[in-house]
């Protein structure tokens, strides 16, 4: 079997953000369970507002939109302002209706690992809530674990956590993102194998 494909996107334009640190751990992870890993963070992001007259993706956007287009599953992280997910997670989730027209589309069939960092325990469960919802909205498969991470969580840039409480979680939420992808992998195998048999 063919390795499972992530792309990871989140984090926030900020020089030291917890957010995208945060997903470079569950990025460790899917690496070391052997998965190739698409990273956009912060710059990465930084993307023209989403027009929906627009006929041409930037070049971030179309990066994105290839990552996300490729990936068997998805892991999203955003800081949260307000209550909300950040206006460059909603911005880039924007740019995913680029992808409506397609078989599949916009992230039907992937799987889809959300997690938040806040100060405020309430705020960072409603920015969940809401990236969830409109991961759902996208027709992602949202896997039952979320995480919210306290924002004085000891977490260094390169994703290592000395919480082994939030370690675990974001474990648990980057292994059933795995888990499902490779589900999806063996079905479309499945399904290859059988049109292949019925064309004989």
């Amino acid at each position: 079997m063919r390795p499972i494909r992530i792309a990871a996107v989140g984090g926030s334009l900020r020089s030291a953000s917890m957010s995208a640190a945060v997903l470079r751990s569950c990025c460790r992870r899917a690496r070391f369970a052997g998965a190739t890993v698409t990273l956009l963070t912060g710059p990465d992001l930084e993307l023209p507002l989403y027009n929906p007259e627009m006929t041409r993706p930037s070049p971030r956007a179309q990066r994105l939109l290839d990552a996300l287009r490729s990936a068997d599953g998805v892991l999203l992280s955003s800081p949260t302002y307000h209550g909300g997910m950040s206006g460059l997670m909603k911005n880039a989730l924007d740019h995913t209706e680029a992808l409506a027209k397609e078989t599949p589309c916009y992230l039907d069939g992937r799987a889809v690992g959300c997690l938040t960092v806040a100060w405020n325990d309430v705020a960072g469960a409603s920015a969940l809530a809401t990236l969830r919802s409109s991961v759902q909205a996208l027709r992602g498969w949202t896997v039952p674990m979320g995480v919210v991470v306290p924002a004085g969580t000891d977490i260094t840039p390169d994703g290592a956590c000395a919480d082994p409480r939030t370690t675990r979680r974001l474990e648990i939420l980057t292994d059933q993102v795995l888990e499902f992808a490779r589900m999806r992998i063996a079905s479309q195998a499945m399904d290859a194998g059988e049109l292949t048999a019925a064309s004989v």
